[in-house]
């Protein structure tokens, strides 16, 4: 199923970019020819790959982006959406990621080319149920859902309804068109009245689905996701409760060096923890290597190191799959591009092949720079993450109603200044005038 999805970009960014277009692409293009000035100068592989050093960790990313930006309207986008299990029972996420040619103004910095914003939907597969978090500002979700079960289905939610931009915030919100509930309808009126009377340019934009990404793409990542929330449930029933441990180690008459080695395996494996929620994909692979190993290499397991190593060897598994195939991915839509724009994922989409090396850039940064729980779990996030969600959640709202309040009565008074300035400007050209008619009579 090919999904469209309808953007809505308050004019005023688009205006921004198209003032800023012609800029970035001068300065794209002579960043291009120096880049290649620099590798065509190079005498042998030790200075070539002197010249790749200083580019940078994105260099690729910046060059599809600053490519597609240069080549494209202002704002393009092109969506994908990742599926993921829920936190709780029946849960299953979606995040739908909107990729944007967006220069966030004028900037000659290339790793800022191209917002990559986000919502998570979730649905319970029992009920049916749908729930959506926008993004406030920031890469902040929400705290309160808004509810989509009327439309059924994740994909009829998204075809219905509209996805508004705010690229100077990083802000991604869904808009429902008929709100259902007092909640809903209150806040989506706030939403109404922060807008102000700002005008919104409206356009269609290509969505890849789950299925493309899973399926066509081979990109597994709700197996990734998947194993690290096992993982996690599962070092928190071993781990249980801090209080009742005692009286469990009593009860099961557990020796003291078996129980040494849990404690000190369960500590390993909350570490990794950490790192697997809080560390972008790409930085994950060597310390699960290391734990992997240790579990693997002991030679009289306990029952606890016997029951999380097919768990840390399923998250080593899925790890590398995804890792492994967003480089594929990337490599294949810049030396195989042909092949790479011909696949079936693209068929029946209205992209150009910018726009689809562009969005194997995009994927492959996903994993470099944002985190699972930055991507699809807010409530596992840091707890700076979390005050800043309360924070940022509770007063862009009110701030953007204040400045549409702002702006609503200052309006009248930039009309009645600026008449007074046409006003002025026609009575002294009226006094020139006769001053000239005055001075051709004496004359």
């Amino acid at each position: 199923m090919k999904l469209k999805v309808k953007l809505k970009v308050e004019s005023k960014w688009l205006e921004l970019e198209r003032k800023s277009m012609s800029k970035m692409k001068q300065s794209y293009e002579e960043w291009e020819r120096e880049t290649l000035k620099k590798a065509k100068d190079a005498s042998d592989l030790r200075d070539l790959r002197k010249v790749f050093y200083e580019l940078g960790d994105r260099w690729e990313f910046n060059q599809a982006t600053g490519a597609w930006l240069a080549g494209s309207e202002p704002l393009d986008t092109i969506g994908f959406i990742l599926r993921m299990p829920g936190l709780k029972p029946n849960k299953e996420r979606f995040v739908v990621y909107a990729v944007m040619a967006y220069s966030k103004g004028l900037t000659d910095q290339f790793d800022h080319l191209g917002d990559k914003e986000r919502i998570i939907i979730e649905r319970d597969v029992k009920t049916g149920q749908l729930q959506s978090w926008s993004t406030t500002g920031h890469g902040s979700m929400d705290l309160f859902p808004t509810d989509l079960t009327k439309f059924g289905t994740l994909e009829n939610a998204l075809s219905s309804c509209n996805l508004i931009a705010q690229p100077g915030d990083h802000a991604l919100r869904i808009e429902v068109p008929v709100t259902s509930g007092l909640l809903d309808a209150f806040t989506s009126r706030l939403w109404d009245i922060a807008g102000g009377t700002k005008s919104f340019h409206t356009k269609e934009f290509d969505v890849l689905t789950a299925d493309d990404i899973e399926e066509s793409l081979d990109f597994k990542f709700h197996r990734y996701a998947s194993a690290v929330v096992e993982l996690d449930k599962i070092w928190r029933r071993l781990t249980g409760n801090p209080v009742d441990r005692p009286k469990e180690r009593v009860l099961d008459k557990i020796p003291d060096h078996i129980e040494e080695r849990d404690r000190e395996t369960l500590r390993k494996i909350e570490g990794l923890l950490h790192i697997l929620w809080f560390k972008p994909a790409f930085m994950q692979k060597h310390p699960i290597e290391i734990v992997y190993e240790e579990l693997q290499a002991e030679p009289t397991p306990t029952e606890t190191q016997r029951a999380l190593l097919p768990l840390v060897g399923e998250v080593a598994y899925a790890l590398t799959d995804i890792v492994e195939k967003a480089k594929y991915l990337k490599w294949k839509s810049v030396i195989d591009r042909k092949s790479f724009s011909e696949s079936d994922v693209f068929k029946g989409l209205e992209l150009n092949n910018l726009m689809r090396e562009a969005f194997a850039a995009a994927l492959e940064d996903i994993l470099k720079e944002h985190t699972l729980a930055y991507i699809g779990y807010p409530e596992r996030a840091t707890m700076t993450d979390k005050v800043m969600r309360v924070i940022l959640g509770s007063i862009i709202l009110p701030v953007r109603v204040f400045a549409s309040f702002v702006e609503t009565v200052r309006r009248p008074f930039r009309k009645l200044l600026k008449k007074e300035e046409v006003e002025e400007s026609s009575e002294e050209g009226e006094e020139d005038a006769a001053t000239s008619e005055k001075i051709s009579d004496s004359s």
